[in-house]
Parts: C-alpha cells; structure tokens; sequence
C-alpha cells in the first residue's frame, strides 16, 4: 500500500466536494492506482457530480470483500430515507484506463446477476490519499463510454446525508 500523500491531491470528502467538474477530472487524473487489496469493508460513499444525483441519496457507497491481495468484489450501498439495502455486484480489476495508457481500478459491474442498465457501468477508480478514493463512471450506450457522475468514498469516515 502507499502511504505517502500526494498534496497536489485533494485530502478529504469535503475538499472533493468543493471541486468543480474540470477540477475532478484534474483530480481524478493525477490519483494513483492503488493496489486490489487496499479496498476492504464498509465504504461510505457520496456522488459529487452531478449534484442532483447527490440530493436523492440512493447511493450509500460500497462494501467490498477480498482476500487481502488482489481478489477483490464487492456490492452497492443503496437506501430510501431510514432503510438500508445490497444490490448490484461487481468485481475489481487492475487494468489500463479506457481513457488514457494508466493504470486505474475497474469496478466491473458486468455480472450476470445484475439487470442490464447496471452490467454497462464503467467505473476507473483512484486513489487520493490511503483510504480515500475518487471514481469517474461511464455508461456504455450503444459501444460507447459516456459520463455519468463522480463519485468519492473513505473508507471509515462518514462522507454524507443524515447522521
């Protein structure tokens, strides 16, 4: 795992949250990969673009499950006010971006058990610090990768909506 912080990178939720879209995409294209196995447990998540998306709070964040190296899957947080619930697997891969020759992490939601509006996201993950990760998700439409949103989770700190 790295442990040394780049201080080009926002620090926190809350500096992300201040983020405009073209300083995202800055953002997101100077975070590192992090290895598979970095990414383990409860992950509270909030979606920073677009905003409105934000506002309904559907999406928690995500639980991921791994065996500490480079097996790593994992499952949607999603809610309605008070009530909690699992949906929508996908699995972890280290490979290179869709949209440029780095390295990123792919939340591949293409799993059979998925319906199929979810098995065409596209999510790069990076990291910005140990713990505190920014991903740009796509939608594949019709062979294509269009944008959706920005999401960010940290693991072990609550990033949003009501206590």
């Amino acid at each position: 795992m790295n442990t040394t912080a780049d201080h080009r990178l926002p620090q926190s939720v809350e500096a992300l949250k201040c983020l405009d879209l073209p300083a995202l995409r800055q953002a997101h294209a100077l975070g590192r990969c992090p290895d598979p196995g970095d990414l383990s447990g409860v992950a509270d998540g909030v979606i920073l673009d677009p905003l409105w998306f934000e506002r309904l709070r559907f999406w928690r964040g995500k639980v991921f499950y791994g065996n500490g190296l480079y097996y790593v899957h994992g499952i949607n947080r999603l809610g309605v006010g008070p009530f909690e619930f699992l949906r929508y697997r996908f699995t972890v891969i280290k490979t290179t971006s869709a949209f440029s020759d780095r390295q990123i992490l792919l939340l591949n939601h293409d799993n059979p058990g998925n319906p199929h509006w979810v098995r065409r996201y596209h999510d790069e993950l990076v990291e910005m610090r140990p713990g505190l990760y920014l991903a740009c998700s796509h939608l594949k439409i019709n062979g294509k990768l269009r944008y959706a949103s920005y999401f960010v989770f940290d693991f072990g700190k609550r990033c949003g909506g009501e206590a």
